[in-house]
C-alpha cells in the first residue's frame, strides 16, 4: 500500500504519461520512413514519419513535440502547436480517382535541420507534450528513438533548369510536398516528397512575373528549357494537355495522371525516376525510348496539370508513378547562391553537393 502511494505522489508531481492510462502507448510510437539524410548550405536535414496512435480518442491534444539527441539529451528541435507538421488521421479525405486506406494511426512527417557547424546525432529521440483535456493537465510522453542514415548518401545530380534567380520551393521543409502522403492498398506512398516548385525571380526577388497574371508569357520562366538531370532513358512521355491561364488554375483534371499535366519519366538507373512535369503542350525534343546524356534539353516549362502558374515540378522517386512511390533525397552537384527572397541579392556564394533552404535563390 505504501509503494501504490508513494507512485501516485510521483506521477501527480511529474505529470507525466508514463504514470497512468498513458505509460502503454509509448511503444506504439514508431518511425515509420527513415530516409537519407541530405545537406543544404546550412543544414543537414534528418528527414521521416513518425506513426502514433489515436491520443484524441483518449482526450489528448498534442502541444509539443521535443527532438531530442538520445546520447546527450540536448534538444535539437522543438515544434509547438501553431507549427506541428500535417497530421494524417481518420477521417481521409476522400478522392475521386482512388480509394483510400482506412487509418487506425496518426501519421506526421518531420524534417530535422542539424546545423552544418553541429554535432550529427548518432540515435534521435522524442518528448511528445499533450494536454489531458478531461483532467486539464499536461502530460508527457518519451518515444520513437531512431537512428537516422548517416552513413548513406543522397542522388546527386545536375540541375534541370539552368538560369540566374531560381527559387526551388516546398523540399527543405515540412510543408508540401514533404508531408505528402498517400495511403492505398496497405502501402504508404511518398511520391511527392522531396520534389520542388521552380520560378524565377526578378532582379530584386519581388515578384516571378511582370503583367497580366492571367498570361503565361507574363511569368520569367514560362518556355524555359528543361535539362536532363543525368545520363537515362526517357520510359514515358504524356503529351497533348492542355495548359492553365496563368494563376486561374482553368483545366479541368479528369484522372490522377492529368495532375502531371504534359510530363516526362526519365529513368536513371539505380531504380530512380526523376520526374518533369506540367511541360508545354508539344515542346518535347526526345520521345519514349530514347537514351538521353546529362544536360540535353528535353522540353520546355509550361503550366499544365495541376498547377497555379508556370513552373516545372521536378522529383526523383524510386518508381515510375508520379504518387504511389516513394520520393528519393537527392543533391545538386553544384549551384550558386545568389541572396534570399527576404533580404534580396547578396555576395554571390558557390555550393556543391547540397540543396537549398527554401529562401534561396540560385543560379548555375
Amino acid at each position: 500500500m505504501k509503494n501504490s502511494w508513494l507512485l501516485l505522489l510521483i506521477c501527480l508531481l511529474v505529470g507525466v504519461a508514463s504514470c497512468g492510462s498513458d505509460s502503454n502507448h509509448a511503444e506504439n510510437v514508431r518511425v515509420v520512413i527513415n530516409d537519407i539524410p541530405f545537406q543544404t548550405e546550412q543544414n543537414l536535414r534528418i528527414p521521416y514519419t513518425l506513426q502514433m496512435w489515436e491520443y484524441e480518442k483518449e482526450g489528448l491534444v498534442l502541444q509539443q513535440i521535443t527532438i531530442l539527441d538520445y546520447n546527450t539529451m540536448a534538444e535539437l528541435m522543438k515544434i509547438g502547436k501553431a507549427d506541428l507538421p500535417k497530421i494524417y488521421k481518420e477521417p481521409l479525405p476522400r478522392n475521386p480517382f482512388f480509394t483510400v486506406d482506412k487509418l487506425s494511426h496518426y501519421y506526421l512527417s518531420i524534417q530535422l535541420p542539424i546545423p552544418l557547424v553541429q554535432s550529427k546525432p548518432s540515435r534521435i529521440y522524442h518528448r511528445f507534450t499533450f494536454l489531458n483535456t478531461a483532467q486539464n493537465r499536461t502530460v508527457t510522453m518519451e518515444g520513437a528513438a531512431f537512428s537516422p542514415r548517416l552513413t548513406e548518401t543522397p542522388r546527386t545530380i545536375s540541375s534541370p533548369l539552368k538560369d540566374n534567380n531560381l527559387l526551388f520551393i516546398n523540399q527543405s521543409t515540412m510543408g508540401y510536398h514533404f508531408n505528402m502522403l498517400f495511403f492505398v492498398g496497405g502501402t504508404i506512398f511518398s511520391g511527392e516528397r522531396f520534389a520542388f516548385d521552380s520560378l524565377k525571380m526578378s532582379a530584386d526577388y519581388s515578384t516571378f512575373f511582370n503583367g497580366d497574371p492571367k498570361v503565361n508569357e507574363s511569368y520569367f520562366n514560362y518556355r524555359d528549357t528543361l535539362y536532363a538531370v543525368t545520363d537515362g532513358t526517357v520510359i514515358r512521355i504524356r503529351d497533348g494537355r492542355p495548359e492553365n491561364n496563368g494563376d486561374a488554375h482553368n483545366v479541368p483534371l479528369n484522372s490522377v495522371d492529368e495532375y502531371g499535366g504534359n510530363y516526362l519519366v526519365l529513368y536513371i538507373g539505380g531504380g530512380h525516376y526523376a520526374y518533369y512535369a506540367h511541360c508545354v503542350p508539344h515542346s518535347f525534343l526526345v520521345k519514349e525510348g530514347d537514351a538521353v546524356k546529362e544536360g540535353q534539353p528535353l522540353a520546355l516549362l509550361g503550366n499544365s496539370g495541376n498547377s497555379d502558374a508556370p513552373h516545372l515540378h521536378f522529383e526523383i522517386t524510386d518508381g515510375p508513378d508520379i504518387l504511389f512511390s516513394s520520393g528519393v533525397p537527392f543533391v545538386l552537384k553544384r549551384y550558386r547562391k545568389n541572396g534570399e527572397t527576404g533580404s534580396g541579392p547578396a555576395v554571390p556564394k558557390e555550393v556543391t553537393n547540397s540543396m537549398m533552404e527554401e529562401s534561396a535563390v540560385i543560379g548555375f
